[in-house]
């Protein structure tokens, strides 16, 4: 069976439908592309009294009783024993019909995290099964986590994705192997494999990250496509056209005579290199790469005066509210004398002054704007847009960085592109990765800055750490504390950031405790972040929302918890928002006992130094897993599976193969852009 609507599939309806959506899933292929960002092995019951502490554990118990309390919070609580022991099963978000399910003498199966808790054994959320049939055999490949959305289950995706894999259209297959691909395994025999792994695989080699067969057989395919969409990408700029920036007037003089520090040597060279660029008619396309708190802001200001200097627009988008809120604050305070013609658009904007924007933008009378996705309106443009900055491009869809390039009025002429990332990229790979792109490098820090003291500490004792921030705190210091997304319970709405806030709160209640997730409302956010920048609050415990743009000198402490499950770039950025002021700062890297060699080796290499292209270059030898959820490190055009950081051992290899398809076989050129970026290629050079 071919490619086939999603609507073919038993049990999606419209709901499920716009769910599937949501997450990136249109039809059939992109349920069979939609791969798991974690296992759990479900094959095996383990007995309470062997099971250790701290760790995920698959267990069957029995009900002894189920009831709910409202004090000090509403909580259901159900005490349950194996034939070992007991234990004692919370959950803080439920409904009154989940309640009844727990009567005395009931099975259930449970899979999470076990911990000590007041009363004994204890599971926070576990993932749940009520078993009418005591003699129900256990699943016999690992079980796929997958990332979700409120609304769809785990379960739902896992008969869908089934479905479609069993109706995959061999056709679809290309033949890698006559252009030189190493690789034993079919495309739908490496997703079978991805999907329902054998229980003898092991986690660490079949999640994103590791090095069985099936991985590597569908990310040399991925980079492939990406190799021949870059040689497509390179025959079409050649004729693209921008407006000559040559010209230094007052934004110009603005934001030297405001910027309160002199510029690092790193800082000017890469300014002058902007200013070359701007100055010609054909489009900058530059990627500054700097690391966490080395200034790549103020260098983009640069080229912003000299790009509204010559009566051209800049438009600067950030990824997140918080970060737009940031820069927008930044700039003003480069451009004093030029308020007025600044604005800041994003997604929480009141509509009255939305649309004074807009005018604003049309009119010319704003000259830069600050923004988040709301930029990517239908009905936002400008009278003369000569420079786009965009702030960790890979943030973006490619869609939305090429839309806001048609976006002038009166002109067909291209704005300039100015990328800034502060993740890592070994120059090597850059420029094998980034073939369309000038590399300018900020490798400095500004004077004064004191190194992070970084130091790593067992889950186990997250209890004593939480003690030792309110000494720390009563001393003056604020702490970030971060916790690794992991994917909800399919039945609960458990968030292990409110978790955590609502241990920290309930053991030290005289601290001023707060926490942050994307699933707040951007005002929530706006409110609690100002509320840490001002020191009312004094722990504020985060996801990953906090890795760009969120300036505090006073927070000198960074505690992330489950720190093995982020990959090394991203620990790093995690750790560059503290650090910020002249006060010494400490990285406590809170882990499970039970990972492997490699995660302590990220560890040791993040302990050991604070240089982000040491950690890079140490990354790419030490090859080890990425981020949990498998989000990429870089990109011009979005990965789906790809770390270019981690995999970059195979990019000689696939664009050598690229090579020789994108001159030999267009058909399967066009099939493989068309499989991989979704027809995203055509926007590449956003």
């Amino acid at each position: 069976m071919a490619n086939f609507d999603l609507e073919n599939i038993p049990g999606i309806g419209p709901s499920i439908k716009n769910k599937l959506n949501s997450i990136g899933i249109f039809n059939s292929n992109d349920l069979c592309f939609h791969l798991p960002i974690n296992y759990q092995n479900r094959t095996k019951v383990i007995q309470l009294s062997n099971a250790e502490i701290g760790d995920e554990i698959f267990i069957e118990c029995k009900v002894s009783s189920c009831q709910v309390l409202y004090r000090p919070r509403k909580m259901m609580i159900i005490k349950a024993a194996d034939p070992s022991r007991s234990i004692l099963i919370r959950f803080f978000y439920f409904n009154p019909g989940q309640a009844k399910q727990f009567r005395a003498n009931k099975i259930i199966r449970l899979y999470g995290v076990l911990r000590i808790g007041n009363y004994g054994l204890e599971m926070i959320h576990p993932e749940y099964e009520i078993v009418d049939n005591p003699n129900l055999p256990t699943e016999q490949s690992l079980t796929a986590v997958y990332r979700t959305t409120k609304g769809l289950s785990q379960n739902q995706l896992r008969k869908f994705i089934k479905i479609a894999i069993k109706k995959y259209d061999q056709n679809n297959e290309i033949d890698l192997k006559k252009y030189g691909l190493v690789s034993k395994l079919s495309l739908i025999n490496a997703l079978g494999n991805i999907h329902f792994p054998d229980q003898s695989i092991a986690t660490d080699d079949i999640a994103p990250g590791g090095r069985h067969p099936a991985r590597e057989r569908l990310i040399k395919e991925e980079m492939i496509a990406f190799q021949v969409g870059m040689a497509s990408l390179k025959d079409r700029q050649a004729h693209l056209k921008s407006p000559a920036l040559d010209c230094q007037r007052g934004w110009y003089e603005s934001v030297l005579n405001n910027f309160p520090y002199s510029l690092t040597k790193a800082q000017q060279k890469v300014v002058e290199e902007i200013k070359n660029d701007i100055s010609r008619t054909a489009p900058m396309m530059r990627l500054v790469q700097g690391d966490v708190g080395s200034g790549k802001t103020i260098v983009a200001a640069i080229a912003a005066a000299q790009s509204i200097d010559n009566n051209a627009q800049v438009a600067f988008m950030a990824p997140t509210t918080l970060l737009a809120e940031q820069h927008f604050i930044n700039l003003q305070s480069y451009f004093p004398d030029y308020k007025e013609s600044i604005a800041l658009l994003t997604g929480s904007t009141k509509a009255k002054e939305k649309a004074k924007i807009k005018n604003g933008l049309k009119s010319g009378s704003i000259k830069l704007v600050i923004g988040t996705h709301a930029l990517f309106q239908d009905d936002v443009s400008f009278l003369l847009l000569g420079l786009i900055v965009i702030d960790e491009q890979h943030r973006f869809g490619v869609n939305q960085r090429l839309s806001l390039r048609s976006k002038n009025i009166e002109t067909a002429l291209l704005p300039h592109q100015l990328t800034l990332t502060a993740t890592p990229i070994p120059r090597t790979m850059a420029m094998s990765v980034y073939a369309n792109m000038d590399i300018s490098i900020i490798d400095e820090l500004p004077p004064g800055r004191l190194p992070i003291q970084t130091s790593t500490l067992s889950l186990k004792k997250k209890d004593q750490l939480i003690n030792r921030i309110e000494k720390a705190c009563s001393a003056g210091s604020q702490v970030y504390w971060v916790c690794a997304l992991i994917e909800e319970s399919e039945l609960m709405n458990a968030n292990p950031v409110e978790q955590t806030y609502e241990q920290i709160v309930e053991e030290i209640p005289s601290i001023k405790c707060s926490f942050l997730h994307g699933k707040m409302k951007a005002e929530e956010k706006l409110e609690t972040i100002n509320n840490f920048k001002n020191g009312k609050v004094q722990v504020l415990v985060s996801t990953t929302v906090i890795e760009v743009g969120v300036d505090v000198p006073n927070a000198d402490i960074m505690i992330i918890e489950n720190a093995e499950r982020f990959g090394l770039a991203q620990l790093h950025q995690l750790r560059g928002r503290i650090g910020r002021g002249s006060k010494q700062s400490h990285c406590i890297l809170l882990h499970n006992d039970s990972i492997g060699d490699i995660a302590y080796q990220r560890m040791d290499i993040l302990k050991n130094s604070t240089d982000g292209f040491y950690i890079a270059e140490k990354d790419l030898v030490i090859r080890g897993p990425g981020e949990i959820m498998g989000s990429q490190q870089t990109g011009v055009i979005p990965f789906k599976y790809t770390d270019l950081m981690r995999d970059s051992a195979y990019l000689e290899e696939t664009k050598e193969i690229a090579e020789k398809i994108y001159k030999e076989d267009k058909t399967n050129s066009d099939k493989l852009i068309q499989r991989w970026l979704s027809g995203s290629i055509e926007f590449a050079d956003a």
